[in-house]
């Protein structure tokens, strides 16, 4: 069983873009691969040391893939967990979207 959130229109237009300038790069060329990649960012301070003095910024990143309802309309997105993370992980399953969709293509 997935983890789904409501998408409402204004979610279609600010979750298709972020402002990391390398994973907003490569999620538009993702984009353009399937439609239906949705993307949410999560600014976060992660806390590290023993007297707990050391405060890093760190950005976590959320993927949704819209899930169609019957009549044909997304109003729902399916949470991908593999993807979601760190930088590293979405731009890994990001590339992986891009080189799936360039090789059943033959670009």
């Amino acid at each position: 069983m997935g983890i789904y959130m409501y998408v409402s229109s204004e979610d279609r237009i600010t979750k298709r873009k972020v402002t990391d300038s390398v994973v907003n790069e490569e999620f538009q060329e993702a984009l353009k691969c399937d439609p239906s990649l949705m993307i949410e960012e999560h600014p976060r301070k992660v806390v590290k040391g023993v007297f707990k003095k050391r405060v890093e910024d760190k950005t976590y990143y959320s993927l949704y893939h819209e899930t169609p309802a019957h009549d044909g309309t997304a109003y729902q997105a399916r949470l991908q967990s593999s993807g979601s993370g760190e930088k590293n992980i979405v731009i890994a399953y990001l590339h992986g979207i891009i080189n799936g969709y360039a090789a059943g293509n033959k670009i």
